[in-house]
């Protein structure tokens, strides 16, 4: 059994949400049928079930590295590995954007279950996916290998509250 997961930790897991899967350019619109990297980013008001935001690769293209088609720009926000050469994806939101950024720990060994890294977005439609503390006891973290920060996490959360507020804005619109 895994030790509590802290927030900034990654973690693979593979989402359940449906609005992850349509969101990010998917043909078939369900949910991942794979383990992806996906930051803790909270704790539900429980404190024992970790809140996750996945991330998306980007696809490469003879154009180079670039946005999924179909996929929902001001919801997916690209991604710096720090400490690597790996190019950043182009952004495309509404509003531009500094990538988030996660530090990659060189001197630290990959873990097994964690694929190479390649250019990718991570979520910000809104708070990501709560799961249960059953789940997340099994989930393993990958330590220093790679995390998020704090600074960055609540440049994460400022996006989110944008996402939310936008959807708002256009629901109301639309009534």
């Amino acid at each position: 059994m895994a030790a509590r997961l802290v927030v900034g930790d990654v973690v693979m897991y593979k989402p359940t949400r449906p609005i992850f899967a349509i969101s990010s350019g998917s043909w078939t619109g369900n949910p991942a049928n794979k383990t992806r990297p996906c930051v803790v980013v909270n704790y539900h008001s429980d404190n024992t079930s970790p809140i996750l935001a996945p991330l998306c690769g980007a696809q490469y293209t003879t154009a180079g590295w670039t946005r999924r088609n179909q996929m929902i720009a001001d919801w997916w926000h690209p991604v710096r590995f720090a400490n690597t050469s790996l190019p950043i994806p182009p952004d495309g939101a509404a509003v531009q954007r500094q990538p988030i950024t996660l530090i990659h720990n060189p001197t630290v060994m990959r873990p097994l279950s964690f694929s190479v890294f390649k250019p990718s977005y991570i979520w910000a439609g809104d708070a990501g996916e709560c799961i249960s503390k059953y789940v997340a006891q099994y989930l393993v973290p990958a330590n220093k290998y790679l995390s998020l920060d704090a600074q960055q996490l609540a440049e994460l959360v400022k996006w989110w509250n944008y996402c939310v507020l936008f959807s708002c804005l256009v629901d109301m619109a639309g009534d």
